[in-house]
């Protein structure tokens, strides 16, 4: 046994002021009458989460699905699974911890579909919600260490520490983000950890004895959180570097929290508050084991996972922030995170976090709100929760998820306010606390309003598309005889659906599955500024003009469905009889010709069974794909409003098989709007219409027409003499 850690347990009952456990105790905040045990509040939280996480219909932003899901299933079942690897995870940009946790998780659901044998539909529900109750599991963790070390700031069982715990429960970022697949949310849960095993009782001033008693200048605070009395300093030093180091792996910007917080710990006030010497040469000696530790495993993990000997980290930082290649993905203003970031995490609970942060800095927390560790925790919680905002207001793309690791830190913060505000409530009777009740009860009601909206309704059709075409392949594809493959294309913005984790059914030689394309969004890797400047990715030259990118990279024969059937021309004159001799032979090459895309991705993309596109679009495809047999399938809410005009509207899939269409043909929602269409299709040559809108039949206005000459798409082949 070390020096250290024989003084430890030589001195397990003194606490850092010079004062027994017991004195330290009379100045806690009374506790509350409620006091749940911890075992039955984890059990709890894991339940809620498990609920939360299973009735999200909601899509948020793609990295959910392709920075977590999308590598985790190609590594649990191989190249051939055909998931959708971007560019980072070819750059070697992210760490390889991540997918590998969530691909043990498919391989898992895997082994007990088989073990079970599952029906195929059976396995699919599976295989979409293993992940997510491994990411429930994951938030239900941090919800509790929230509590846990609100309750260790606060004491146990106070008022303000059960304020935290259900402010953590009824936050409705942590309804909306919390049990989704970000590397993000993995962090969060990291970080809180690490937050609550925290020395914060190495920032209290050293006294008299202390400083001259170098036996005892590493002794631990074990304040009123009884789970701290079973476990030593020391060990909790460790889980606290071991989970820092983890999250600065996922996140290498998670590192900017631990420098704030080490350097207030350790540098400011040196000597005469904080750590003694032996604290910080223990600090330091930690920091290294545990931080080499993660980092080892980390780099085999990597080789593993990439095959070859890199460091993630250092090309994440160089990418991001040294070629800021991130504001590719869009630039946001230097007051995003005071503006919108920090409103967007606490909605409803920012008044108090405010008054919280104002408490705490301007030196108003009493002995008897908080404990003495506790004090100097919030002290430091509050300047790291200004610091990593300002650090982070310096780089130009800007997203709320980048600061919800500190979202446990700022509840933290809010609950004395809360418990101060709402406490009498509990303690007291009378009318006059019927406003306070009322404020209250539209607080809980604002927040269930928001965690159903942002769960069950905006962005709730990108979703549910990708669950139709799945059970469309189920029902039309899979038990026909044979079963075939079915096609997609996803006219949208790029990464607007999850891909093989909620398509799933990959096609192979031995089995058919769902092939899909979609709009691809490449940054200018590189370029340099000048030709950065002028780069547009695959997405961005789609809707510059929709109808030329088709013709450039369509194929240029017409759609035909899955039994080989050409569809038959609606308009006049689009389609005209193909008599060319050999025909077998030419059909052969452009069947051979759409395998060479589906294998490689190079070539004009072959017409799918199923297209997908958001409702802005479909006035231009009404003419762009007018005679090519497609007809609307399905359409699907997806928003009200959205803040990219690209992806307003519904979600509408148009398809081939006319038995499983809902309407005759694409765009025809009514005679009027068709007949309109043909008029204008067949005067001065074949004009178009871009842009159309459609109008009722009542209406008496006159639909406003954009009218541009072009070639028609579709290749009009002459008759030819049979040989």
């Amino acid at each position: 046994m070390s020096s250290t850690e024989s003084a430890i347990s030589q001195v397990p009952k003194q606490t850092r002021s010079g004062t027994s456990v017991a004195d330290e105790a009379s100045q806690k905040p009374p506790p509350a009458t409620f006091t749940p045990e911890p075992h039955n509040v984890l059990l709890f939280l894991i339940g809620l989460r498990l609920i939360n996480a299973l009735i999200i219909r909601t899509f948020f932003q793609p990295d959910e699905y392709f920075q977590a899901l999308e590598p985790a299933w190609q590594w649990a079942f191989g190249e051939q699974a055909r998931a959708w690897i971007t560019w980072e995870w070819k750059s070697h940009l992210r760490s390889a911890i991540h997918p590998v946790l969530f691909g043990l998780c498919y391989r898992t659901a895997n082994t007990v579909g088989q073990t079970l044998a599952l029906s195929s539909r059976s396995q699919s529900e599976l295989f979409l919600a293993a992940p997510q109750i491994l990411q429930a599991v994951f938030a239900a963790i941090g919800d509790y260490h929230t509590w846990k070390l609100a309750s260790s700031v606060y004491g146990a069982n106070t008022a303000s520490s059960l304020m935290v715990l259900g402010l953590t429960i009824v936050s409705p970022w942590q309804w909306f983000c919390s049990t989704r697949t970000f590397s993000n949310s993995l962090e969060t849960t990291l970080t809180v950890i690490a937050l609550y095993n925290w020395p914060w009782h190495w920032k209290l001033p050293l006294t008299g004895e202390e400083l001259s008693n170098s036996r005892v200048t590493f002794c631990v605070r074990y304040g009123g959180d009884q789970g701290q009395e079973s476990t030593d300093g020391l060990t909790r030093l460790r889980r606290a570097l071991l989970c820092a180091a983890v999250a600065t792996i996922l996140r290498p910007t998670n590192v900017l929290i631990w420098a704030s917080l080490t350097f207030m710990t350790f540098i400011t006030g040196w000597r005469k508050i904080g750590p003694s010497q032996t604290e910080a040469v223990t600090f330091v000696r930690e920091t290294t084991l545990c931080g080499s530790i993660v980092l080892l495993i980390s780099t085999i993990l990597d080789r593993i996972f990439y095959g070859a000997w890199v460091f993630p980290p250092l090309n994440f930082l160089h990418v991001n922030v040294v070629q800021s290649l991130a504001t590719f993905y869009g630039n946001n203003d230097w007051h995003y995170y005071l503006s919108q970031g920090y409103p967007l995490l606490l909605t409803t609970a920012l008044p108090f976090s405010l008054a919280g942060m104002f408490r705490i800095l301007s030196s108003q927390v009493s002995a008897t709100e908080a404990t003495p560790a506790g004090r100097n925790a919030l002290s430091l919680l509050c300047i790291t929760c200004l610091i990593v905002p300002a650090a982070f207001s310096n780089i130009a793309h800007k997203e709320v998820r980048f600061i919800s690791p500190l979202l446990p830190a700022l509840h933290v913060i809010t609950g004395l306010p809360l418990a101060s505000f709402f406490r009498p409530l509990v303690t007291r009777t009378g009318p006059s606390l019927f406003s306070r009740k009322l404020l209250l009860l539209l607080l809980l009601t604002f927040n269930a309003s928001i965690i159903y909206y942002t769960t069950q309704v905006h962005n709730s059709g990108i979703i549910s598309l990708t669950h139709y075409l799945r059970h469309e392949f189920e029902d039309a594809y899979l038990t026909s005889s044979p079963p075939s493959n079915m096609t997609v294309g996803m006219l949208m913005p790029c990464h607007s659906t999850p891909w093989r984790s909620h398509l799933q059914y990959p096609s192979s030689s031995d089995h058919p599955g769902i092939r899909a394309w979609a709009l691809t969004c490449e940054p200018p890797l590189d370029l340099n500024a000048t030709e950065r400047a002028a780069y547009l990715d695959e997405a961005d030259q789609f809707y510059m003009d929709p109808s030329i990118w088709l013709k450039k990279h369509m194929s240029r024969q017409p759609p035909r469905r899955k039994d080989g059937t050409r569809a038959a021309g609606f308009s006049s004159g689009v389609f005209a009889p193909d008599t060319r001799s050999k025909r077998t032979i030419i059909g052969d090459f452009d069947a051979s010709r759409d395998e060479e895309f589906w294998t490689t991705g190079h070539g004009r993309h072959p017409w799918p069974d199923y297209i997908a596109f958001f409702a802005h679009l479909e006035p231009t495809l009404q003419v762009s794909l007018r005679g090519s047999g497609y007809g609307e399938c399905k359409r699907l809410f997806n928003s009200h409003w959205h803040d990219d005009s690209r992806r307003t509207g519904d979600v509408v899939v148009w398809c081939l098989d006319t038995s499983r269409s809902e309407v005759k043909h694409a765009g025809n929602d009514g005679d009027v709007v068709l007949q309109q269409i043909e008029e204008v299709v067949h005067e001065a040559g074949g004009q178009k219409i871009l842009g159309m809108r459609e109008s009722k039949a009542t209406s008496s206005k006159k639909v406003p027409v954009t009218r541009v000459v072009e070639k028609p798409f579709w290749k009009v082949r002459d008759a030819e003499e049979e040989e």
